[in-house]
């Protein structure tokens, strides 16, 4: 199982979209991964990369005044919060790969494509911001 990049999942933000990408790559690095020495560490790295990109989204967001920002970052703690339970898991000596891609497929199948996409709606639809 991967989870493909696509063009057409860009929100017209080069960082974000840059970092959707990676978060991509990162994702698909883990699931190809077969031992808990190599997962580890890109479990750690998944967390750490997915807050930083979800705190730049926010910002993002609340610089051009977007509705229903909270309601997003609600959708974003809740991927943390399993991506957090997850990684404790890893951490444990539990390898559940299936579950950490089941997740960030659900988050690169459904927020990236839905979710996401209204910022670059909003962000088109807002010409000088």
């Amino acid at each position: 199982m991967t989870i493909e990049w696509k063009d057409s999942y860009k929100i017209g933000n080069a960082e974000i979209d840059k970092q959707h990408e990676y978060l991509f790559e990162l994702t698909n690095e883990m699931i190809a991964v077969d031992s808990m020495t190599s997962l580890r560490p890109l479990i750690m790295l998944l967390f750490k990369h997915t807050r930083e990109h979800f705190e730049l989204e926010e910002a993002l967001m609340r610089k051009h005044n977007m509705p229903d920002v909270e309601v997003h970052v609600e959708g974003h703690n809740k991927l943390l919060n399993r991506l957090s339970l997850l990684s404790m898991d890893v951490g444990k000596g539990h390898m559940n790969k299936r579950a950490i891609a089941e997740l960030m497929s659900d988050w690169a199948l459904n927020h990236v494509t839905k979710d996401d996409a209204k910022i670059a709606e909003y962000l088109l639809a807002s010409p000088g911001e």
